[in-house]
């Protein structure tokens, strides 16, 4: 089973700290200009914080902000590794008072694959503001990343019960439900799953992967005419997406409508030839293709059509034993 997301887990939306923006370029949307105005500004609170001048705690509070807010520059920019340190700068100097800096450290460890060290941020960027009172911490996007962590080592309950707190702090977190559904999708909970992908189409009646994905779970409980309707407007969305006619030709096989079928093949064929042009390696998917377009023509009883395209198969993969066998069972040579 093919799942469609909208994307994997890129730079996430790094939370600013407050009053970030009001100290000049440190936290400006050039990540360069910010990373080198929050030096400056490292620079000029270490010395007050080591002179003692003005009050210690709002020192460190200072200075935790002018690291956080570089950090958040560093990630924009790719550079990990500079970032979870400045989270870390932060946190040391704020361990109780800064959850977005929790925040911001697991997402750093998540893009860098680092999935342990990000739960455990997000356990307590989460722990620190229960409630989410503070403005700069989105509690929802908390659960839902921690929830993306826990997904990636397979952890589904956990996940879950993650987007199911983020979904009730923010009913409109779109990824969330979208999340939650291809985890139910895993699980086998298609009806739980299809729930949560109408939620998405109403939130965004445009996302492509949530028409696709709900369509899967219709067609898994066995709703071939709701699995269309959703693959046909996912393809009036996106007509290039060769899987969605893939998909969608096969929910026609199972209503025996084998002329539909061959449309949807025969309009899968022509976007792989155009990938093919671009990517030798879309082989595979052309052959199974053309075997599936085969396929359809036999149950039609169209057998010469059959015969044609199995031999395509057979040449554009020539280890395919579907094909060979095919043509032996209708007396072809290939």
């Amino acid at each position: 089973m093919i799942l469609r997301t909208v994307c994997a887990m890129l730079l996430v939306g790094l939370a600013l700290p407050a009053g970030a923006q009001s100290r000049g370029d440190c936290g400006n949307p050039d990540p360069d200009i910010s990373i080198a105005a929050c030096t400056k500004r490292i620079q000029s609170d270490s010395a007050d914080l080591q002179a003692g001048r003005g009050m210690i705690q709002a020192a460190a509070a200072r200075l935790a902000t002018d690291y956080n807010t570089r950090g958040v520059a560093y990630a924009a920019k790719g550079q990990y590794d500079e970032a979870i340190a400045d989270f870390g700068q932060a946190i040391s100097l704020s361990p109780k008072n800064f959850p977005t800096a929790y925040f911001n450290r697991g997402s750093a460890y998540a893009n860098q694959g680092q999935d342990d060290p990000a739960i455990a941020d997000f356990t307590k960027a989460i722990a620190l503001e229960p409630g989410g009172a503070d403005p700069e911490f989105k509690l929802a996007f908390a659960y839902n990343y921690r929830g993306n962590a826990y997904e990636r080592k397979g952890l589904y309950d956990q996940a879950i019960a993650d987007f199911t707190q983020a979904v009730t702090l923010n009913p409109r977190l779109e990824r969330a439900y979208e999340n939650r559904g291809n985890d139910y999708l895993r699980k086998g909970l298609y009806e739980l799953a299809a729930a949560d992908f109408s939620k998405v189409i109403a939130l965004d009646s445009r996302n492509v992967a949530a028409y696709y994905n709900r369509a899967l779970a219709q067609a898994h409980r066995g709703l071939y005419d709701e699995a269309i309707a959703d693959l046909t407007q996912q393809i009036a969305l996106a007509p290039a997406d060769a899987s969605a006619h893939d998909r969608r030709a096969e929910a026609y096989m199972r209503k025996g409508q084998f002329d539909q079928a061959i449309a949807d093949y025969s309009a899968e064929i022509a976007i792989h030839a155009k990938d093919m042009a671009l990517h030798p390696l879309f082989a595979p998917q052309y052959a199974a293709a053309y075997g599936n377009r085969a396929g359809a023509y036999e149950r039609k009883g169209t057998t010469d059509a059959a015969i044609a395209d199995w031999r395509a198969a057979l040449k554009l993969e020539p280890r395919m034993q579907s094909a060979k066998e095919a043509l032996a069972r209708l007396g072809a040579g290939p």
